[in-house]
C-alpha cells in the first residue's frame, strides 16, 4: 500500500499465490536498494529484507515461475505482433526486454545457493531471528564490519546483491507487464461492499480517494472476488464504512 501524489491510496491484491510471492518479493526489494549505503544506523532494515528474500526463495521455485511466466509473455507478444493495430516499435521494444531476460535467467541455478556459504551472513541469520540477537556480544563478526570502511561494506553488498539480481529484475519486468495489462475503471461498492465475479483473474489494483476514511479489505480467488471497506476509526463500535465508495479497479489476468 501506498500512496500517491494524485490524492488516492494505491492498493493490490494477489489472487494467485505466485503472484502473491512476487509482491512479497518486490516489497522487500525496496528496502534492499543497492545504491543505499549499509551502516550502523540502518544495517537491521537492510539484513532483514535480505534474509527474507532468501527464505521466500528456498520456500518456493521463485526463479521457475519467473522464467515460465516471461515464456507466456513472449508466446503473448509473438501473437500481439500479428494484429494491424499495435504499437510494433514498443512491442519489438517490450519483446527484446523479454527475451533478454529469459536469456539471463535462464542458466540460473538455485537463487541465493552462494549466499548460504558466506560466513559472514550465515552468523547474521542465526542470530537475526533472536530479539536483540545482533548486539555486539552476540554477533562481533557483524560489530567488526560495520566498523569497516564504508567501501568494503558497499562492495559486500554489491557482492550479494549480484546474486539476486537477474532474478529480481527479471520479477519487475514481469510485474510491469502484468500490471499493465488492465486499465483503471471507476466503480462503486453500494454501501461499502462491491461484490463480482469474472475470468481468471491473478491481480487486483485499486485506487481509493485518500479522503475516505476507510481501507479495502479484500478476499477472493482467480475467478471470484469481495472488497468490503472498513473505517480506519469505529464509529459507535462499528468497523463497517457503509456508504458508497466510488473508486478505481484494474482486473490484471
Amino acid at each position: 500500500m501506498s500512496a500517491n501524489t494524485a490524492a488516492t491510496i494505491d492498493y493490490e491484491y494477489p489472487l494467485h499465490e505466485r503472484v502473491r510471492t512476487y509482491l512479497r518479493l518486490e516489497h522487500l526489494l525496496q528496502m534492499l536498494a543497492p545504491q543505499r549505503p549499509v551502516d550502523a544506523t540502518n544495517y537491521a532494515r537492510y539484513f532483514s529484507a535480505l534474509f527474507a528474500i532468501l527464505e521466500l526463495c528456498e520456500r518456493s521455485d521463485v526463479r521457475t515461475d519467473v522464467q515460465k511466466d516471461l515464456d507466456r509473455r513472449k508466446t503473448q507478444l509473438q501473437l500481439w505482433a500479428q494484429h494491424p493495430d499495435v504499437n510494433q516499435d514498443q512491442l519489438a521494444a517490450t519483446s527484446t526486454r523479454v527475451r533478454d531476460a529469459l536469456a539471463a535467467i535462464q542458466p540460473m541455478t538455485r537463487v541465493g545457493s552462494s549466499l548460504k556459504q558466506d560466513r559472514l551472513l550465515g552468523v547474521i541469520r542465526q542470530r537475526f531471528a533472536m530479539p536483540g540477537g545482533t548486539c555486539n556480544f552476540d554477533v562481533p563478526q557483524l560489530h567488526y564490519w560495520l566498523h569497516q570502511p564504508q567501501e568494503l561494506r558497499t562492495a559486500d553488498c554489491a557482492r550479494w546483491w549480484k546474486e539476486l539480481e537477474v532474478l529480481l529484475s527479471s520479477l519487475q519486468l514481469e510485474l510491469q507487464l502484468l500490471r499493465g495489462q488492465a486499465i483503471f475503471r471507476d466503480v462503486v461498492a453500494p454501501a461499502g461492499l462491491l461484490q463480482e465475479t469474472t475470468e481468471a483473474l491473478s491481480l487486483l489494483r485499486l485506487q481509493v480517494p485518500a479522503d475516505i476514511p476507510a481501507y479495502p479489505v479484500i478476499s477472493g480467488h482467480k475467478t471470484r472476488f469481495s472488497i468490503r471497506f472498513l473505517r480506519y476509526t469505529p464509529v459507535d463500535g462499528k468497523a463497517s464504512y457503509e456508504e458508497n465508495v466510488t473508486f478505481s479497479l484494474a482486473l490484471c489476468p
